[in-house]
């Protein structure tokens, strides 16, 4: 029997958004070839994004990618990262999911949202299968911290904007997010920041989201 791990149910509407998206084939967007074990950028069309609208989700709010692995997929796990002062990433106690089975399996083509509406809220990150076993998971991060979920500060957001090969067990940083009380911003790159993260030294609050794909499942 297949398991499921979700932590802190929410986000339906943000579902109904991605309910569009799979019912098409993982390469309709041309972001995943077929064949290929990949992560890509999702491209919405412009009803889908009215759909989010109903959800007061803006699109700069609004990050999603597609995946597809091969028939070995066992195991998805997102993880939400804080850095702390010692600049070393440390898992978050909310905020992470696992959606794992061997009978059946995980569909190996699906989608990875997540949004952020604001107002001090966390991401909230959502799962959607496609193929024969279709269905949605949804995890949402704590609200950030008071001293930063006020607002006036400035915000650094680097996300993943190319697709990226998939290997089953090496983590894929989705998304980086950095609080500063100091006007001036960088580019940040997911991939590069999350892996030497020496550029949010001094900021208040930095979080960041990352996927794996494992060929076995959890211990």
């Amino acid at each position: 029997m297949k398991k499921r791990i979700v932590l802190m149910l929410a986000g339906l509407l943000l579902c109904s958004a991605l309910a569009g998206c799979g019912q098409t084939d993982a390469n309709s967007s041309g972001a995943v070839p077929a064949g290929e074990m990949q992560l890509a950028p999702m491209q919405l069309s412009d009803e889908q994004y009215s759909v989010l609208s109903l959800a007061d989700i803006g699109v700069r709010e609004f990050i999603a990618y597609e995946y597809q692995t091969d028939e070995n997929l066992r195991c998805i796990t997102t993880i939400r990262y804080i850095l702390n002062d010692a600049l070393e990433w440390e898992p978050a106690d909310s905020g992470s999911g696992r959606t794992y089975g061997d009978a059946p399996p995980p569909s190996p083509i699906g989608t990875i949202a997540l949004t952020d509406k604001g107002g001090g809220q966390g991401f909230t990150h959502v799962l959607r299968e496609r193929g024969d076993s279709s269905a949605s998971f949804t995890s949402s991060a704590p609200g950030l911290p008071e001293e930063v979920g006020a607002g006036g500060l400035a915000v650094g957001v680097g996300v993943q904007q190319e697709a990226v090969p998939i290997v089953y067990d090496e983590e894929i940083p989705l998304l980086v997010r950095t609080f500063r009380d100091k006007s001036e911003l960088y580019v940040y790159d997911a991939a590069r920041d999350f892996a030497d993260p020496s550029r949010f030294e001094g900021d208040l609050f930095t979080e960041a989201y990352t996927v794996t794909f494992s060929d076995t499942l959890p211990e």
